[in-house]
């Protein structure tokens, strides 16, 4: 699942087939999410699923004439249409008024009573990526007038982190363990945000050299900061762990993999180009970077 909330859509399976693709679900305040279809709509839903494959049956049964973007195409239907016809699934994507008011009104609020819902449910989907848009502030980060500014932000994530804690922490499941062991949890931008003095423009700018991650639940040891900056921000003065250089993305990507029970040192060879893809690229653009897990999260 992924929780997209608009954005640039960059998770894809890439060469990979639809089968290996994410289910976006776009969700905004106070708007219903299109997989769940109401019982009155049900038999037109049927209707209008069996119209379709009257009209192209012949293009996806099989292999379609037309290649394999428009078999993946249809096998991506295929299981959308199969998850659509459980009677569960409207329980599961539904949210009641009180939910959607704790976890702050708001669009990525949902998606995490959402994403709770689906690990409550554990239905099948065991990576969730939420999306919270409006971050990249280059001006007037700190402007009240301004729809969206650096406070109205942090209260929404404010919320919604706080409330999906608390409500993983309070639910067991059958073996007696609280959801929030079972899920690992990390929230986390892409880079920092210039320190210092704010740009001309009154906002801050991109900035590669120090960024904070947070992790929750799935085992680690909490309440600790693992690295340290120096007092504005700008300079990692501490890595924190084993490795004598700060933690990157790739880190992270290896720790995550790591939890789910997956060997992020393979590789994929069955490729179309017939080139080899790394699970985690062993370099950067200018050097050889060998990525880690943060093992120093569980100890």
């Amino acid at each position: 699942m992924n929780f997209g909330m608009g954005g640039a859509g960059l998770a894809g399976p890439g060469m990979l087939p639809a089968t290996c693709a994410p289910l976006p679900l776009t969700v905004q305040a106070e708007a219903d999410l299109a997989f769940v279809v109401s019982e009155p709509e049900r038999d037109r839903f049927r209707s209008r699923w069996e119209l379709l494959h009257k009209l192209d049956g012949a293009m996806r049964a099989g292999e379609s004439p037309l290649g394999r973007p428009l078999n993946d195409f249809h096998k991506y239907y295929l299981g959308a249409y199969e998850m659509m016809k459980r009677p569960e699934v409207a329980g599961i994507l539904k949210l009641s008024d009180e939910d959607h008011k704790r976890y702050g009104s708001s669009g990525v609020g949902d998606a995490c009573a959402l994403a709770r819902n689906l690990v409550a449910a554990d239905a099948g989907a065991h990576f969730i990526s939420i999306g919270h848009q409006g971050w990249d502030l280059h001006g007037k980060i700190y402007d009240k007038t301004q729809k969206v500014n650096h406070y109205t932000l942090c209260r929404e994530l404010d919320d919604c982190y706080s409330a999906l804690l608390d409500d993983l922490a309070a639910t067991k499941d059958a073996r007696g363990r609280t959801l929030l062991e079972k899920t690992f949890i990390v929230c986390m931008g892409e880079f920092g945000r210039t320190p210092g003095d704010i740009n001309a423009n009154k906002g801050r700018d991109h900035y590669r050299f120090a960024s904070t991650t947070a992790f929750s639940g799935g085992g680690i040891l909490g309440g600790r900061a693992i690295g340290a900056t120096d007092e504005t921000g700008a300079k990692v003065i501490a890595s924190g762990w084993e490795r004598k250089r700060s933690i990157y993305t790739e880190d992270v990507v290896a720790t995550i993999y790591s939890v789910l029970g997956i060997d992020w040192t393979k590789s994929i060879a069955n490729t179309p180009s017939g080139r080899k893809f790394d699970y985690l690229e062993p370099n950067s653009a200018t050097d050889l970077i060998h990525p880690g897990e943060i093992r120093q999260l569980f100890a």
